[in-house]
């Protein structure tokens, strides 16, 4: 069984609080990179070309995949309920982030073509606006991310949202 998988990983350069009312309330704000990797199950093809288009393909692929990266900036208001405690305390944040799509590939194995790797923007949209928030107690936040801006630029309403842990 192929099933559909979506897999989320960010590197933040910096991540800074700025203080707004007594270390409780704090805007928080940083720079990183984003990668976005989605997983197909059915055999679709992203063609480019004057008017890219998602094909329905006729090989079985072992694996068939579109990666994109962004340079994200974030900015959240950030709650800070136990501003004194060493470990961090319970801290909830809240807030968007912008990111630039730097990079968009689809890599694809079949035993018919083996292993290809196609890399051009594929008609994505080049910028990814998302609601974004955190919940979390001490180094470890549950975080949720919701893109209001969809991954395409025309055609495919998609928009991607993403659950997960962070350090």
């Amino acid at each position: 069984y192929k099933g559909t998988k979506i897999s989320n990983f960010s590197l933040w350069f910096f991540m800074q609080r700025l203080n707004v009312y007594k270390h409780v309330v704090n805007l928080k704000y940083g720079f990183g990179i984003e990668n976005n990797n989605y997983y197909y199950k059915t055999p679709i093809t992203y063609v480019e070309g004057v008017t890219p288009q998602v094909k329905r393909d006729t090989v079985s692929f072992s694996k068939n995949k579109i990666a994109l990266d962004f340079f994200t900036a974030p900015v959240m208001i950030n709650i800070n309920t136990t501003p004194n405690s060493r470990h961090g305390g319970f801290q909830i944040s809240f807030g968007m982030s912008a990111g630039y799509l730097y990079s968009a590939r689809q890599k694809q194995i079949s035993d018919e073509r083996g292993k290809q790797k196609n890399k051009t923007d594929f008609n994505f949209e080049s910028w990814k606006l998302a609601y974004i928030g955190e919940i979390g107690l001490g180094p470890v936040r549950l975080y949720g991310s919701y893109a209001w801006t969809p991954i395409h630029k025309n055609a495919l309403e998609q928009h991607p949202y993403t659950v997960g842990v962070r350090f």
